[in-house]
């Protein structure tokens, strides 16, 4: 019996990961891993709280949350995940990290018109899905929080960030993006100085700053596809 109390869940997990394929995703670390059992490529995002700070593993607990309730074709996929005292481990289908495979294809040529307004196009329907069906804001929009799938599908990650619309009835608020990451502030649009405009305004600005628009312009005009977002009060303006 007290041999079950003594059980290391790490070596219980389901998954492995695999040797020398670190690389650094935000605050989590990101391996490339399987699972045990029939060998199936996952990939393993990895947070160790003692290396973190109090801010950085709220939020990583907060993405790990948002990870197992936010299902949409666009979005990282959750497949399954581990919360010990010591680290958190977030398994999701098989990615590649946005600049990792931008790097590739550049090796390769570059990346050709149709595959980049394509991906700009998934993740602006993820953030449609986010904000106007989930009433959420991303708030961390940026190549770091873009992946690529085996198929070559764009998805959205960077999830530590989300956060209600209109605030967290239960009044409990994430540290903002610029509180972890001083940075992050060159990302925020003119207006959220004065707390004017909508509150989506950034997640439309973020898309044109030099992180993702510079592979914006990779695309031309008239194969980027166009979105508009929904307003309930009327007509939105035109993202792209």
């Amino acid at each position: 019996m007290w041999s079950f109390f003594a059980r290391d869940p790490v070596k219980d997990f389901a998954y492995e990961i695999l040797p020398d394929t670190q690389e650094k995703s935000g605050i989590w670390t990101l391996h490339r891993g399987k699972r045990k059992t029939n060998a199936e490529p996952v990939s393993v995002f990895v947070y160790e709280v003692a290396q973190g700070t109090e801010l950085q593993t709220q939020l990583a607990k907060a993405a790990f949350k948002r990870m197992k309730t936010l299902r949409h074709p666009n979005i990282l996929a959750y497949v399954d995940g581990l919360e010990t005292e010591k680290s958190l481990y977030l398994v999701t289908e098989q990615v590649t990290p946005l600049s990792v495979h931008l790097k590739a294809q550049a090796d390769k040529g570059g990346a050709g018109d149709l595959e980049v307004s394509w991906g700009l196009h998934q993740i602006v329907k993820a953030l449609s899905f986010l904000v106007n069906d989930c009433h959420l804001l991303h708030n961390n929009l940026g190549l770091w929080s873009v992946f690529v799938d085996r198929a070559g599908e764009w998805k959205l990650g960077g999830l530590e960030h989300v956060a209600p619309e209109q605030g967290d009835p239960s009044g409990v608020s994430l540290p903002a993006p610029k509180t972890v990451y001083p940075d992050m502030e060159k990302y925020d649009p003119p207006e959220m100085s004065n707390s004017s405009g909508e509150k989506w305004a950034g997640e439309v600005w973020r898309l044109g700053c030099p992180d993702l628009g510079g592979v914006q312009r990779a695309a031309t005009s008239h194969v980027l596809p166009s979105f508009t977002w929904k307003d309930p009060q009327g007509p939105g303006p035109s993202l792209l």
